[in-house]
C-alpha cells in the first residue's frame, strides 16, 4: 500500500464531500489527529474494517483508497446499491499470518458476501491443484479466521510459518492434512511435529470464476 497515495486519496475524497476532519473522526470514533496522520501519509496501518467504514463515509471503495483502482465512479454506484444485508470482503492471493490486518498488501480485490461474514473473514484465491477437482485454480474460498478445526473440517494452514495449503484435517493419534487431489499424498504429523502446523481459518464457502 502506498502511504502517500492512500493519504492523498482520503483527503481528496473528504474534501470532495465537504467533510471536516472532525466529522470523519467522529463517524469513525477515532481522534482527529488519526485522520490527519492518514492524510499526511504518516501511517498506512489502517485496519481493514476501519478502511471499509472510512470508504463508506467518503462514498468510495476500499479498493480506490488503497490505490487498486484509478476510477471509483462505477464502484461507488455498485456499493451504494448494495443492501445492508451484504458487505464487501477482501480477496487475498496469499496469507502468511493469522493477523487479519497484516495481509493488506496481498489484497487483489473484493467480493460481495452476506453481512454476517463482515468480521474475521476473507476470501482466498486458489493457487495450484491440490484440492482439485472440488477446488480449481482461480476459485475463491471464504475463510473464517480461527486457530482450530474440528475433525473432518477443511481449512487454511501454514506449515513452518512458510508453506500455505488448504486441506482437510483429521486427528487421532497423529494429525493428518489431506488434499482432495488423490495425487497429493496425505501429510502426517506426530505429537512432536504438530507444533509445525498453524491453522489460519476454516473454509466455509467456495466460488468459481468463469
Amino acid at each position: 500500500m502506498n502511504e502517500v497515495n492512500i493519504g492523498q486519496r482520503i483527503k481528496r475524497k473528504r474534501e470532495q464531500q465537504n467533510l471536516s476532519l472532525q466529522f470523519v473522526a467522529d463517524k469513525l470514533d477515532v481522534n482527529r489527529s488519526s485522520v490527519m496522520r492518514w492524510e499526511n501519509g504518516e501511517t498506512s496501518r489502517i485496519k481493514l474494517p476501519m478502511l471499509e467504514r472510512l470508504a463508506q463515509i467518503l462514498q468510495t471503495t476500499p479498493e480506490y483508497l488503497m490505490g487498486y483502482e484509478e476510477d471509483d465512479i462505477i464502484s461507488i454506484t455498485c456499493r451504494n446499491a448494495l443492501p445492508e444485508s451484504v458487505c464487501m470482503i477482501p480477496v487475498l492471493d496469499t496469507v502468511l499470518t493469522n493477523d487479519y490486518n497484516s495481509g493488506s498488501q496481498h489484497i487483489v480485490g473484493y467480493e460481495v458476501a452476506d453481512s454476517t461474514f463482515r468480521h474475521n473473514c476473507f476470501f482466498l484465491r486458489i493457487n495450484g491443484n491440490a484440492m482439485a477437482p472440488r477446488l480449481e485454480e482461480g476459485d475463491y474460498v471464504l475463510v473464517h479466521r480461527q486457530d482450530t478445526l474440528n475433525n473432518g473440517e477443511t481449512g487454511v494452514c501454514l506449515i513452518d510459518n512458510q508453506k500455505q495449503l488448504i486441506a482437510t484435517l483429521y486427528q487421532d493419534k497423529n494429525l493428518e492434512l489431506r488434499s482432495y487431489n488423490p495425487y497429493y499424498p496425505t501429510m502426517t504429523f506426530d505429537d512432536t511435529e504438530k507444533s509445525r502446523i498453524k491453522i489460519i481459518g476454516k473454509v466455509i464457502e467456495s466460488r468459481r470464476k468463469w
